[in-house]
């Protein structure tokens, strides 16, 4: 246990597996709460050889959590290039309660974050799910700067036929006619399934030459998550050719991550978001997130596909605070290189 200095009384330093009631309670009782703060999705992360939860929390001596950080240290997969890739992300937002004390308990766990990776890893990312990162004191006192970010959120009150209506007339006709050719979707969340949607996903990002997950990632989050795992495989003619992973968690239905080998004149991806968003429209969730529409000042594709659904645009933005900008500058130069030899081949 570490004890706070602060003019309040004192909080201690607790992780997960510590106090999992209390951390799980406080978590889905907070308007910000998401999968990403959750015990079983630190758990989770910590069954996959390349990632490792470093999530901890303050807690005051009455046992009330009064802040919480959930970052997750992502690595390569060999030392050699460790040094070089090694990276850490917060995948939502640092929580907190309404006391006084719970600002300065933010400051001392990010404090505390960074003391423990700063020598090991090229940056902290925090990525925000729901409040907006740049106008954050408590971030900025802690050096973390705020970079431009999109999302698309669909607001799935709507009735289905407006949310239907809403989707731009091109997307929904390419949906209809893909559906009317025979696509068959299948739902669920069990191993087979898993691999197939991954060797979908696992196609899209190394084309796109994106960083990705193992399949033992998300193995991982069935096991301990349950159906809070969503997966998702369109097959046309006995071929898959498209497939999702996403979270379904409290009021939100998050993407997470989706893939296609682009079948030429259809459009398998676009009936696994339409028919994602019936599903968890149907099931009474509140938001539709697409998980990020990528620097708003650069063109991205999957930005321009996402809001052919038009849901909401927002600008949330992120915050980094690198620790090594020699190694990470060397880092991006290596990636960009290694982008310009694969178009090249």
């Amino acid at each position: 246990m570490h004890p706070i200095k602060t003019p309040f009384p004192p909080l201690r330093l607790i992780r997960p597996c510590e106090s999992p009631r209390a951390w799980d309670a406080f978590v889905a009782a907070h308007r910000f709460g998401s999968v990403f703060h959750s015990t079983g999705m630190c758990r989770a992360f910590n069954r996959s050889r390349r990632f490792h939860s470093l999530a901890i929390a303050a807690e005051d001596f009455d046992g009330q959590i009064q802040a919480l950080i959930a970052p997750v240290r992502i690595d390569a997969i060999t030392r050699f290039t460790r040094a070089l890739t090694s990276r850490v992300v917060m995948f939502a937002e640092p929580l907190c309660s309404d006391s006084p004390v719970a600002s300065e308990a933010v400051r001392w766990l990010l404090s505390k974050h960074d003391a423990t990776v700063g020598n090991s890893t090229l940056f902290t990312e925090i990525r925000s799910l729901h409040a907006p990162v740049a106008a954050c004191p408590t971030l900025a006192s802690a050096e973390y700067e705020p970079r431009a970010f999109s999302n698309y959120v669909i607001d799935l009150s709507l009735d289905k036929q407006q949310l239907w209506n809403n989707i731009g007339k091109q997307m929904r006709g390419s949906i209809r006619r893909t559906l009317n050719r025979g696509l068959q979707i299948e739902v669920g969340n069990s191993p087979d399934l898993q691999r197939r949607a991954f060797a979908q996903i696992r196609h899209s990002l190394r084309r796109a030459m994106v960083p990705c997950p193992d399949l033992d990632l998300f193995l991982a989050v069935q096991k301990e998550l349950g159906d809070v795992l969503q997966v998702r495989v369109a097959s046309y003619r006995g071929r898959d050719v498209a497939g999702t992973i996403s979270l379904a968690w409290g009021d939100r239905y998050f993407a997470w991550y989706g893939g296609t080998t682009r079948p030429r004149s259809l459009h398998p991806f676009a009936c696994l978001v339409w028919d994602e968003i019936q599903w968890a429209h149907d099931r009474g969730f509140r938001h539709y997130d697409f998980g990020g529409a990528g620097d708003p000042n650069r063109s991205y594709g999957p930005r321009e596909f996402k809001s052919r659904f038009h849901g909401e645009f927002i600008q949330l933005g992120r915050c980094r605070k690198v620790y090594s900008p020699r190694m990470l500058a060397l880092a991006e130069r290596g990636y960009q290189s290694l982008k310009s030899i694969a178009r090249s081949t």
